[in-house]
């Protein structure tokens, strides 16, 4: 038998996808967040809440119960990445070059659930609950460290996010002590080289076959330089130099994160 709650959240199933969905059509990559930002910050005061910007695009809403307690933050991200989406789907990306594939559209659709489903029983509320919406999880260094700054966790006691997983079955939610989600980093190297014609590699200082090197025996970071036990990533997501494939180039750019 499903309690008034579930039957509350039951309703809100359609909603919550329009919501998703309106977010995955529009997409904004980090700090140009401004639809998102509007989006949010109309349904948060329709709700009756105060809410304020921090961090150019992020927003603060708090909601206080009608009774005393601690103070909880829930919070989403907002950015999408620069992607070009190719999935075909009805309500694919309108904006080129720009595509939510990490879910944080999702995430949005979520916390907008969740302080519409509260602000319904504020009266029964023990404390308050803040609502954050962080732009630039994405680029480095983020929108989390600002909005912390501007004063985002002031007076708060504790904080909880989520993340989307395809593995995981609908309806399923994971947990664990610990560490669950990886701070990244981003690294970029520049391979200079000494240029020449591709028939005279003698001449040259390859940064193509140096560049290779590196890729190669980065890999080894991990597997001989990290506890087994322990998780760890190097990635490369960028390589990129020379114009002729018949010309060694001056250089070549690596990036990737880890």
């Amino acid at each position: 038998m499903t309690t008034p709650l579930e039957q509350e959240v039951n309703r809100l199933k359609e909603q919550l996808i329009e919501w998703r969905r309106d977010f995955h059509r529009h997409p904004e990559i980090a700090y140009q967040e401004q639809r998102t930002s509007s989006v949010l910050r109309r349904f948060l005061e329709n709700l009756g809440l105060p809410v304020r910007n921090l961090a150019k695009t992020g927003l603060r809403a708090e909601l206080k119960g009608g009774r005393p307690g601690k103070t909880v933050a829930l919070r989403a991200d907002m950015d999408a990445l620069p992607v070009q989406e190719e999935s075909g789907k009805e309500y694919a990306s309108e904006n080129p070059g720009a595509m939510h594939a990490c879910g944080h559209d999702g995430h949005m659709a979520i916390l907008m659930g969740v302080a519409k489903l509260l602000s319904g029983r504020r009266e029964e509320l023990k404390g308050s609950v803040v609502f954050l919406f962080q732009p630039s999880e994405e680029r480095h260094p983020g929108g989390a460290k600002p909005m912390i700054e501007e004063g985002a966790l002031d007076g708060v006691d504790a904080v909880f996010g989520l993340h989307l997983w395809q593995s995981f079955p609908t309806g399923k939610v994971g947990i664990l002590p610990g560490p669950m989600m990886a701070q990244s980093d981003e690294f970029a190297i520049t391979v200079q080289g000494k240029g020449g014609h591709g028939s005279m590699p003698h001449q040259t200082v390859d940064p193509i076959l140096v560049a290779s090197q590196i890729v190669v025996n980065m890999q080894s970071i991990v597997s001989r330089n990290v506890d087994p036990l322990k998780s760890a990533v190097v990635s490369f997501g960028e390589v990129a130099g020379g114009s002729a494939h018949n010309i060694i180039p001056e250089k070549v750019m690596l990036t990737g994160t880890v």
